[in-house]
């Protein structure tokens, strides 16, 4: 399984998850089952509100969820209609917290009310 997870920064295991799913300079692809971590820009990181599309990155690499700690309600309709679960980091923080987390199995869903209201929510 793949996942991806937004970072304000890529420095190894410890590199922070973004607040913001939209805005993430970097993406981290996880390979679960390999245990192989690649980097994504973002190269849509700075967009108005509302045009962020970064779901078309990953439309092809075969992710299957994404685990963050803010996005917009279209944004997470865009990952579900692509067949992606959204998941919350809750209180992870680093890139190694999210993957142990989920891995673990205990990162729980979005649900529609955690979902951000604009770029300020955080």
């Amino acid at each position: 399984m793949k996942i991806i997870i937004p970072l304000d920064e890529y420095s190894g295991p410890d590199s922070q998850v973004c607040d913001h799913f939209g805005s993430a300079p970097f993406f981290a692809t996880v390979d679960m089952a390999a245990g192989e971590v690649s980097i994504i820009d973002n190269q849509n990181a700075h967009h108005d509100h509302g045009q962020c599309t970064p779901a078309d990155n990953f439309a092809g690499i075969g992710a299957s969820a994404i685990v963050v700690k803010g996005i917009g309600a279209r944004a997470a309709a865009k990952m579900q209609s692509l067949g992606m679960e959204v998941y919350m980091a809750g209180p992870a923080r680093t890139l190694v917290e999210v993957i142990e987390g989920f891995g673990s199995g205990i990162l729980n869903k979005l649900d529609a009310q955690q979902t951000c209201q604009g770029h300020g929510c955080h």
